[in-house]
């Protein structure tokens, strides 16, 4: 309130200015205003959420189902197996392999065509099939008896020096302490075939000192007498 020129009182009202937030309605504006002025905002927000929820709802199924088929599948090929028919056992798990190779019975077809390649004399052929394995994603699913089979067929292929690599592989993704143990024994053998002795005297001296590799500390030690006992044999000739 002020005095003008003329002697009289003037009254002024101030007015607040306008605090409406976009993001919910003010005091004069009511709920219904709010919606219908954001409504084009939170429709295409509803919209994308049912959008979203659809493609993840979507793709769960197409996975169940694709590992429901590669079950179907992998069971007919065990019927093979289990009927003799190598050829048809062959061809039914490559078939399983090569389809559903991101699946766990994809896997399972792969180990089981690569050991039938081994069976067969077919080491070079094995071989193949498990390195192609764990190119999969799914690989992580069992990459423990991919390494240890990848493993047995170098060895058996006369390549100690790449088996005891891939033992040691199998071992550092084994899931429970026996197996890592297990592993490395391979590894250990491995090495003392490639003639890396150092190696495998690290490796059995390691085993024998650790408490949960009990299932191979009594190998461990046995091994590690023999190969201090070479070198006194040998001076000993």
């Amino acid at each position: 309130m002020f005095e003008s020129p003329q002697g009289h009182l003037i009254t002024t009202h101030m007015t607040a200015p306008n605090s409406t937030s976009s993001t919910g309605p003010s005091r004069e504006e009511t709920i219904l205003e709010w919606f219908q002025r954001n409504g084009r905002t939170i429709t295409i927000s509803a919209v994308v959420l049912v959008v979203a929820a659809g493609a993840y709802w979507y793709y769960n199924r197409s996975v169940e189902l694709k590992n429901q088929a590669a079950e179907r599948a992998l069971n007919t090929a065990l019927q093979s197996v289990t009927a003799g028919n190598q050829a048809l056992a062959v061809s039914d798990l490559r078939k399983v392999a090569d389809q559903y190779d991101d699946t766990q019975s994809g896997i399972e077809a792969g180990l089981l065509l690569a050991q039938l390649d081994y069976n067969a004399g077919k080491v070079d052929s094995g071989l193949v099939v498990l390195k192609k394995l764990l190119e999969s994603k799914a690989a992580n699913m069992d990459a423990t008896s991919i390494y240890s089979l990848l493993g047995d067929g170098q060895m058996q292929a006369g390549k100690a020096a790449d088996a005891a690599a891939s033992y040691q592989k199998a071992a550092g993704v084994a899931n429970s302490d026996d197996e890592k143990a297990y592993q490395q024994s391979k590894a250990a053998r491995a090495f003392l075939t490639a003639g890396d002795t150092a190696s495998a005297a690290k490796l059995w001296q390691s085993l024998a000192n650790d408490p949960k590799a009990q299932g191979v500390s009594a190998e461990a030690r046995v091994r590690l007498g023999e190969i201090e006992a070479k070198p006194a044999v040998a001076k000993a000739n």
